[in-house]
């Protein structure tokens, strides 16, 4: 898969890249939402985990900007953990999220089951539901 990482630390950026990199995967990272809504323009990735407390712009407003395709699964990635931040965002359409500190499993169980369940929702019959 290809992924967009996009957070303010780049310590944090750093180890999902090998994270992700390690595990097969083609992974770009950015410090910031205005780089990442330029990159998302010439740019399809399969997933973007996204920080939501970043300087200038946060997460919601790079939801909120970002020309992101149908098929692309977003992902918060944050220790601001806020009931009304995270409606917030799911209401601008991420997928799920995942509360930092985590660690690789965690991470790449979330993006498991978020592409697993894109590709199920695919082939649901709608007159099964």
């Amino acid at each position: 898969m290809e992924i967009l990482v996009i957070d303010d630390d780049t310590r944090l950026l750093e180890e999902v890249r090998r994270i992700l990199t390690s595990n097969g995967h083609l992974t770009d990272c950015v410090d910031n939402a205005d780089d990442a809504v330029t990159i998302l323009g010439s740019n399809l990735y399969d997933f973007v985990l996204v920080d939501y407390r970043m300087p200038k712009h946060d997460g919601l407003w790079f939801m909120r900007n970002a020309p992101l395709p149908r098929h692309t699964k977003t992902l918060l990635v944050t220790s601001y953990v806020d009931r009304n931040v995270i409606k917030q965002m799911f209401n601008a359409g991420i997928s799920g999220y995942v509360v930092k500190p985590f660690d690789e499993n965690e991470l790449l169980r979330h993006m498991e089951f978020h592409s697993n369940n894109h590709k199920n929702l695919q082939n649901i019959n709608p007159k099964e539901v």
